[in-house]
């Protein structure tokens, strides 16, 4: 890859070795702990999205630098904590199981704001 990121040369940029860890610790989380808040979706579509967001995550690190690319993972683990650990169990979701399934896709149809 790149010594320097792209856009911000004053900083590093992320090792693929890092790309790696990020990918292998988003397959665990995805698939293991959190699978029931996504078992709806066709497995074709949870793992293009998974390949989306660590690609994304790769280029962003390879352009704007290591503390971009590990910024942008904190805001991400933050919002994951807020919505799992606060929003889905003041509405009544066990917010490790998705428990209930039925109260749990209608408040996501509602975030989606197709309810």
């Amino acid at each position: 890859m790149f010594g320097q990121s792209v856009f911000l040369p004053f900083l590093p940029s992320v090792r693929p070795v890092e790309i790696l860890i990020v990918f292998t610790i988003s397959c665990l989380a995805y698939f293991i702990v959190f699978n029931n808040f996504e078992k709806h979706l066709p497995m074709r579509r949870r793992l293009t999205k998974l390949f989306i967001v660590t690609g994304a995550l790769g280029v962003m690190g390879v352009l704007f630098g290591r503390a971009v690319f590990w910024g942008i993972i904190a805001l991400m683990a933050a919002g994951q904590i807020y919505l799992h650990g606060w929003y889905f169990p003041r509405r009544g979701i066990n917010g490790l199981t998705a428990e209930p399934q039925d109260r749990y896709l209608e408040v996501i149809e509602k975030m989606k704001g197709k309810a």
